[in-house]
């Protein structure tokens, strides 16, 4: 299989996990020919051609060869050629990076569709897909209505467009005559006015926002459980050391081994399809414990998901062989779209 990922290495400078990590075992698989392009390549691709530049990724691959990929992809490869491409570029995705990776949908398969992506990052796709499963959620860009909502609940949660790694999460509760909004990176900011409060919770996005009402057991942690085309591989919780609201391993996260309950694979089961159905194969699914003990999806991830090296270094297990082995598989038998 001839294979071809997109990231951006010099986001990964912190000890090497699931990208550089997924890096170094594909560059070694037999199976595999591998090759590597940096997010300014698609970008800087002419629309009208069918060529990019690339950097084969092959051997011993170390991390600093990794970090050093994007200033060596300089071989023209027609993106004909390739079987697969995936996308392992962090949000929030660059002006324009979407609608040029779904041009080559025409040409590659994808792991996972950019098409795909496109709706499912839309603030109101995981209430659509998956409102059996989560606490009582609103999408709106409608200070008015978001405000009927957190009088209801007192202390909600507020999730922005095209974010990720908790960097668009907001806290949001009422004291001392003042809305007050925390978030792990941006910090507390206060408020007298909700309508004020709305426009900086959208940020520069201009889009709805996603609430849901807060959990206030998330002590017990954050549970990701990795699903690769509705094949359950396993789970893990993240949990605050300090304490904080948001279990974040960026932030101040330890991760412990969890088993998936049957509540969880009930939930799985309900939801998978609305994402295999739009090519989206590799899934992050996060819960957080509701107040009856029952985890609760809070978030469905389909973009640059992790937990393949998170989970082989709790498991001792080769996860990240399995989840390889699983593409070679995959590329073999997705049937290519006929080229235009």
């Amino acid at each position: 299989m001839k294979l071809l990922a997109i990231c951006d290495p010099s986001r990964y400078s912190s000890p090497p996990l699931d990208v550089p990590t997924f890096y170094q075992k594909a560059a070694l698989h037999p199976a595999i020919d591998f090759f590597h392009i940096p997010v300014k390549n698609v970008l800087a691709q002419n629309r009208y051609s069918n060529t990019v530049q690339v950097a084969p990724a092959v051997g011993d691959l170390n991390y600093a060869d990794f970090l050093a990929l994007g200033d060596n992809a300089h071989e023209s490869h027609d993106l004909k050629t390739f079987d697969l491409i995936f996308c392992r570029t962090l949000k929030p995705f660059p002006q324009n990076y979407l609608s040029q990776l779904q041009r080559w949908e025409q040409y590659t398969p994808f792991l996972n569709s950019p098409t795909g992506i496109e709706a499912q990052i839309e603030p109101d796709f995981l209430s659509q897909a998956a409102s059996a499963f989560t606490p009582h959620m609103l999408v709106t860009q409608h200070w008015t209505k978001a405000l009927v909502f957190f009088e209801r609940h007192q202390t909600i949660v507020a999730k922005r467009f095209n974010s990720c790694g908790g960097r668009g999460v907001f806290k949001i509760w009422y004291e001392n005559h003042r809305f007050k909004v925390d978030n792990f990176i941006l910090g507390l900011r206060e408020f007298s006015d909700f309508s004020k409060m709305f426009i900086y919770l959208q940020g520069a996005t201009n889009k709805p926002l996603q609430f849901v009402r807060y959990l206030t057991h998330v002590a017990a942690g954050d549970k990701r459980v990795v699903v690769v085309n509705g094949e359950i591989y396993g789970a893990y919780v993240r949990r605050s050391k300090s304490g904080h609201w948001i279990n974040n391993v960026s932030h101040d996260g330890e991760c412990f081994l969890s088993e998936v309950t049957e509540a969880e694979r009930e939930a799985i089961v309900g939801t998978v399809e609305h994402y295999r159905r739009r090519g989206l194969i590799t899934l992050g699914y996060d819960f957080l414990q509701d107040e009856d003990g029952t985890w609760r999806i809070s978030e469905i991830n389909a973009g640059n998901i992790g937990g393949f090296a998170r989970l082989e270094l709790l498991t001792g297990e080769p996860v990240m062989e399995r989840f390889l082995n699983t593409l070679v598989e995959l590329a073999k038998a997705i049937r290519r779209p006929a080229v235009v």
